[in-house]
């Protein structure tokens, strides 16, 4: 069924379908990564492989993303989740059943090519089913939830721990538990009539600021996810603070994507995307000077963090504004590559920064990075490249 054709409770009952699927599977997501490097840590392997070990589901993404447009397009969006779920079930268990670093690595790209096929078929059919009225608030409710889902997957790794079989089980219990709402969504996926034509290049070159956006998003979510505590100690707060700051940073990730996605409905969305990338500049700047102020620091981390993740579904939200049904995979796929390239790079740069100018060099690439995509976003709105859907 096409997107055109749902009525309105249909597109409600298609969409709290994909969303609610997407928040367990979040959950799911969010336990994988600490539990594997924590076993990794405790069975004394070295950080450096660690790294590169859970680098691995990236790389996935970055290599096969192109092919995803294809699958959704040829089995539908709902039959491409039904497979990212089966994909994912199976590696976990396969994880368990070889707990080697080695053999985890062909094991965690195949795990980042099942949530390529989640992440891509989730955000087309999201997008291809809200309207151009009410997408920013849809957007945002699933960046929140999503958000909140991710989340919780370390909180379920500290409570159920690392030994066993018991968080693997878990694990894979959510991701088959998330494929329950979809059900429900019989009859009201949208199809997905794929355009094999629209390539990595075409899609960059019809919407360049928001992949500037979702670039810069996944660097700078990324950098400040693993070297904020970092950042913390070293300018002279306890363990617990440092991982405290980091706490409500990913609080703000999850708590004003609705009203970030409210105001994009009603004013602006490049407006909105140019407000979250000026906040990610003053953000870290004002974070060294009231680091010691608890009333003052968490009110910033909040509204930082919120304006961090909000580049991303706000660059969504005009990703389904600017391209057609039959164009969203390919964007969607691109959008997801161009993401995991920030996310990738981010850590490694700030670290190196980190290493080499201290503190205050962790902040200069966050605002670097931030005042670039602005000055960017800026110059091609001018020019007219890439403001039309706003």
């Amino acid at each position: 069924m096409t997107a055109t054709t749902l009525s309105p409770l249909d597109r409600v009952r298609s969409l709290t379908a994909v969303i609610a699927s997407t928040s367990v599977a979040g959950m799911s997501f969010g336990m994988v990564m600490p539990l594997l490097n924590l076993i990794l840590e405790k069975e004394g392997v070295g950080a450096g492989l660690i790294g590169l070990n859970a680098a691995t589901p990236s790389l996935a993404v970055l290599l096969t993303a192109l092919l995803m447009p294809r699958i959704v397009a040829r089995v539908g969006p709902l039959a491409a989740l039904y497979a990212a779920a089966a994909i994912t079930i199976a590696v976990l268990l396969l994880l368990l059943a070889f707990p080697n670093v080695w053999a985890w690595f062909p094991l965690r790209f195949l795990y980042g090519v099942g949530g390529a096929v989640q992440w891509i078929a989730s955000e087309t059919w999201i997008n291809a089913v809200a309207t151009r009225r009410n997408r920013g608030r849809v957007v945002g409710l699933y960046a929140t939830i999503f958000a909140g889902g991710f989340a919780a997957g370390p909180i379920l790794v500290a409570a159920l721990g690392i030994e066993g079989w018991l968080p693997f089980l878990a694990a894979a219990g959510m991701t088959a538990l998330a494929t329950l709402p979809l059900l429900a969504a019989h009859g009201v996926a949208p199809s997905m009539p794929s355009r094999a034509s629209l390539g990595f290049a075409a899609v960059v070159r019809r919407a360049p600021v928001i992949m500037a956006a979702t670039l810069a998003c996944g660097f700078l979510i990324m950098a400040t996810i693993s070297f904020l505590p970092i950042y913390g100690l070293r300018m002279g707060l306890g363990q617990g603070e440092a991982i405290t700051i980091l706490a409500v940073f990913l609080l703000g990730n999850m708590a004003l994507q609705m009203p970030l996605g409210w105001f994009a409905d009603r004013w602006s969305r490049t407006g909105v995307l140019l407000l979250a990338g000026a906040i990610c500049i003053v953000g870290p700047v004002l974070l060294s000077f009231v680091l010691g102020t608890g009333y003052l620091l968490w009110p910033l981390l909040v509204v930082w963090g919120g304006a961090a993740t909000g580049i991303y579904a706000v660059g969504l939200t005009i990703l389904g504004d600017r391209f057609g049904a039959a164009e969203l995979a390919a964007a969607s796929a691109v959008f997801a590559m161009v993401f995991e390239l920030g996310s990738v790079t981010g850590p490694a740069a700030s670290g190196k920064a980190l290493e080499l100018w201290g503190p205050q060099g962790f902040v200069a690439v966050l605002v670097a990075v931030a005042a670039a995509f602005v000055i960017y976003a800026v110059f091609q709105m001018r020019r007219g490249a890439d403001g039309r859907a706003a």
